[in-house]
């Protein structure tokens, strides 16, 4: 019965994905009564609004996050899902990313899989659930944030003052079910210092993505000095010197093999030219450091692997240098059998070497969860059922919304073999892939809380 509810609620489903994806929520810089800006705040409200007009119980927790319960009785399941996007650059997608476009039968948008698409999926799950009558005998309570992509700093603040409940799942990740996250380390390098040459460097605009633009600015030389250009690098001369671009190729930062580093690719190419040796130094050091599309660590020397989660990956994601300051972030996915201590002061050693100086922003243990346990393989149950595919657990790089949440695991949104460019241009899912997340969510949700 549930799956029939959803086949006749797709098409009013599809309506109130557009009015979510509509809304810009990529996180900003904190207003009165608003933590993550106003888009945040904005996309927070219309979807408690969408929940409520379905006669769901509603709840605003400051504009952190919101919670959405299905009765009034003890809780036995949370669901995580999160309102907030990675930026976009327009210029770089076919369809507007803030217009939702079907083509092909596939709808694309910014959080199409990551994870608009994946909450209306939840909300309608429930919603099928309510309209077949059934009174749960256990209360589900669905939770959407507006921080994951900058750091989780919403649950943070709502465990504060509430509990999880005692089996949680987000549809953040992949299926069948990830039980195991690498650790995540997210560390900023930089130093004071005044180059003759370079006028300025930028490029990636959040920590958990291989950068796909990086820009330099270089003085006093000519265009007959540039040497060593490629079909990635373009270069123009402006009033202010000569703009050297590198355009690469976006991913996410726990499958960092699958992008182009801008970054690394441009710092390959600045070193090659007539800059002074102290320049010379500082970017010959980093790309070093960080060899263009090397993403295992092995210039920092903290390549590690194992059997059960993989190899480490490591992307330098962002960098910035103007008026005499030079930063930059990197992002490291470790395997569980690794130590974020020795990583980070094999890091710290190797950059120190150039003066730059070396802060932990984030600095997570991996996460495992007993893949044995009936919570698990109910989902995977469910799984099967659905879709009549093998069941497995598995381990990724990424660190999904229950990374810090003890028993939580990722279930969904992702297929074995999906390609829906989550954090990259052009997002999107299938219209089939959105149906089934649906049912899959529904049918767990009926069986843990019925």
């Amino acid at each position: 019965m549930l799956n029939e509810i959803i086949d006749k609620n797709f098409d009013d489903m599809l309506v109130k994905f557009s009015q979510i994806i509509r809304i810009p929520s990529i996180g900003s810089d904190a207003k009165p009564g608003m933590p993550y800006g106003e888009k945040c705040a904005e996309v927070l409200a219309k979807f408690l609004e969408l929940a409520s007009d379905e006669g769901f119980y509603t709840k605003n927790h400051d504009n952190y996050v919101g919670t959405i319960e299905y009765n009034k009785k003890p809780v036995r399941l949370g669901v995580l899902c999160h309102l907030d996007v990675v930026p976009v650059n327009k210029d770089d997608w076919t369809y507007d990313p803030f217009i939702t476009e079907i083509h092909n039968g596939r709808i694309y948008g910014r959080g199409a899989i990551d994870n608009k698409g994946p909450a209306i999926a939840v909300l309608f799950a429930l919603k099928a659930i309510k309209e077949s009558g059934t009174d749960l005998t256990h209360n589900v309570r669905f939770i959407v944030g507006c921080d994951e992509e900058r750091g989780s700093s919403d649950l943070e603040h709502y465990m504060k003052t509430e509990k999880m409940p005692p089996m949680v799942f987000t549809p953040d990740g992949d299926y069948p079910v990830i039980n195991i996250e690498k650790g995540m380390l997210r560390l900023r390098f930089s130093q004071n210092i005044i180059m003759k040459h370079i006028k300025s460097i930028s490029g990636g605009s959040v920590v958990n993505a291989v950068p796909a633009i990086a820009t330099a600015v270089i003085a006093d030389l000519s265009l007959d000095d540039i040497k060593g250009s490629n079909k990635s690098i373009s270069i123009l001369q402006e009033n202010d010197g000569i703009r050297v671009t590198y355009k690469g190729m976006a991913a996410h930062a726990s499958t960092p093999s699958l992008g182009d580093n801008a970054i690394t690719g441009l710092i390959e190419f600045l070193r090659q030219q007539k800059i002074d040796d102290n320049e010379k130094n500082i970017l010959s050091l980093l790309g070093d450091c960080f060899p263009h599309n090397d993403t295992a660590g092995t210039g920092l020397g903290i390549q590690i692997s194992d059997d059960k989660s993989g190899a480490l990956t490591e992307v330098l994601s962002i960098i910035n240098y103007s008026n005499g300051v030079f930063e930059c972030k990197m992002d490291i996915r470790y395997p569980v059998t690794g130590n974020k201590d020795i990583i980070i002061n094999k890091v710290r050693e190797r950059l120190s070497s150039a003066g730059f100086d070396l802060f932990d922003d984030i600095a997570n243990n991996p996460h495992i969860v007993d893949e044995n346990s009936e919570f698990i393989k109910t989902l995977l149950n469910v799984y099967h059922e659905q879709t009549g595919l093998e069941t497995y657990c598995k381990a990724i790089g990424g660190g999904t919304y229950v990374h810090d949440i003890e028993g939580g695991v990722a279930f969904g949104a992702e297929f074995p073999g999906d390609i829906n460019n989550m954090h990259g241009n052009d997002e999107s899912i299938t219209l089939e892939s959105l149906k089934l997340n649906t049912k899959i969510i529904a049918n767990a949700i009926y069986q843990i809380c019925r």
